[in-house]
């Protein structure tokens, strides 16, 4: 017990000294050394603790703001994709007006019997020459008719009826030949598709005058087509002094990629 009181006073001594010499050291102004080192360094490692601080405080804020940032641009990004479809929309229904309005004038002003119909099916890349319309022999759709659309430009004629449908093959087809005019010139031929490149109008002799640019028509001779539907005009002449015939090759008036809305005419 004795010693445990020993070691007791000791270290309790030896604070006590330490602290009388702090004390006396700092009196006597020869503390001062110390105590500025100690500040200068806790001042500087206070220092490198804000600033450390600061920057963290920084990255999580730049994160933060990133991370709006990308929010925002996520719902403008879908506001444009909105958008986009709307105009797409809007631009679908006026060129469904227009093309409606089209046919609605070229039935009223046409002497024609016309029937409306509708496309149902088409091939954009032109490998199929036919179309599918949406009436048939119910509407009194027969095989031969000429189909048209506005302004009285043939585009098909209708080769097979279903009772509530129809196909017709496009101009452009090989099979489908046209007795043809040319509007300046009286110059007549037939026309065939060249496999749903072009149109070719063959059959022109020698002494028929005609030029590019000059409009083609149905002659009416056959019988199978009206006189008068506009086919198209023509874009290359071919003619040597060897031949019994010249050849032209003619643009379709019409856009035969894009059909929607069409005419069967009831001719005979």
């Amino acid at each position: 017990m004795r010693f445990i009181y020993t070691k007791t006073f000791i270290r309790l001594f030896t604070v006590f000294v330490l602290v009388s010499l702090v004390a006396i050291l700092d009196m006597t102004g020869s503390l001062g050394f110390l105590k500025d080192g100690f500040f200068r360094v806790f001042s500087a490692a206070t220092q490198s603790v804000g600033q450390v601080t600061t920057g963290v405080k920084n990255t999580f804020s730049t994160l933060a703001s990133i991370r709006k940032l990308v929010h925002e641009n996520a719902e403008g990004l879908q506001k444009i994709q909105a958008l986009t479809f709307e105009n797409a929309r809007l631009r679908s229904s006026q060129n469904e007006n227009i093309s409606l309005r089209r046919a609605l004038t070229l039935k009223q002003q046409s002497q024609l019997s016309l029937m409306a119909v509708e496309v149902l099916t088409l091939d954009p890349t032109g490998f199929s020459q036919t179309v599918t319309l949406d009436k048939g022999q119910d509407s009194g759709v027969a095989v031969g008719m000429p189909v048209v659309v506005a302004p009285g430009i043939l585009v098909a004629k209708i080769t097979k009826v279903y009772p509530t449908s129809s196909e017709a093959t496009l101009v452009t087809d090989p099979d489908v030949a046209v007795n043809a005019e040319v509007v300046d010139s009286g110059a007549k031929g037939l026309i065939r598709g060249e496999h749903g490149l072009t149109l070719a109008l063959d059959l022109l002799t020698q002494n028929d005058l005609i030029k590019t640019g000059d409009q083609v028509i149905t002659s009416g001779l056959s019988g199978d087509f009206p006189r008068g539907l506009l086919i198209g005009s023509i874009a290359a002449v071919r003619s040597q002094n060897t031949d019994l015939f010249q050849k032209a090759y003619v643009s379709s008036a019409a856009d035969l990629r894009n059909l929607r809305f069409v005419y069967v005419v009831k001719y005979k």
